[in-house]
């Protein structure tokens, strides 16, 4: 597709949509934490937002440019990309990656983290789908130290501003005594 044809086809969905997909919305990050908390939307959201075919059309552009930058996007075809694509947004799981983690998920596939996703300079969609996951659970066990630290956080706040049940108690007594509703015995 050419550059002209790639903003024509952008184009549809507005000038927000070509900022999400060009922008600081989504900057490759270096970190997992990074990526989790860089505050950009959700697949889910970018489709609530715009349209599923907008979701779809972020998708195969990075897709696509990942199997160019590997040399294999002659070999695929624009079905394997277009239903890798719907494979990731449809999953129960992979639509809520922020447009960040996928981000950095491509970009360390690129490197060969997750290893080669080609036979014979064919690629492989099933193969590119199952580095997925253990890049997903590497999220999740980030996710669960991320709520710990914040639920320690939260506790350790509440004992710092809460009040004993004497602190209460004297506070019900200064006030009744405030009030006149207090009688001397």
């Amino acid at each position: 597709m050419t550059p002209h044809k790639l903003y024509t086809a952008l184009a549809r969905f507005g000038p927000d949509y070509i900022s999400l997909v060009f922008n600081r919305y989504c900057q490759p990050r270096s970190s997992v934490e990074a990526s989790v908390e860089g505050g950009s939307p959700t697949f889910i959201t970018v489709t609530n937002y715009f349209s599923r075919g907008a979701t779809l059309m972020w998708l195969r552009f990075h897709i696509a440019e990942t199997f160019a930058f590997l040399g294999i996007y002659d070999t695929a075809s624009k079905e394997q990309i277009r239903q890798t694509a719907q494979l990731i947004l449809d999953h129960e799981i992979y639509g809520h990656l922020n447009l960040d983690e996928f981000l950095l998920f491509l970009s360390r596939f690129k490197r060969g983290d997750y290893g080669k996703i080609y036979q014979s300079a064919r690629p492989n969609p099933q193969e590119f789908l199952m580095c997925l996951r253990p890049f997903w659970n590497e999220l999740a066990d980030y996710r669960i130290r991320l709520a710990k630290r914040e639920e320690e956080a939260r506790q350790k706040n509440d004992r710092e501003n809460s009040m004993t049940y004497e602190e209460w108690l004297e506070i019900k007594t200064i006030t009744a005594m405030y009030n006149s509703d207090y009688t001397v015995p």
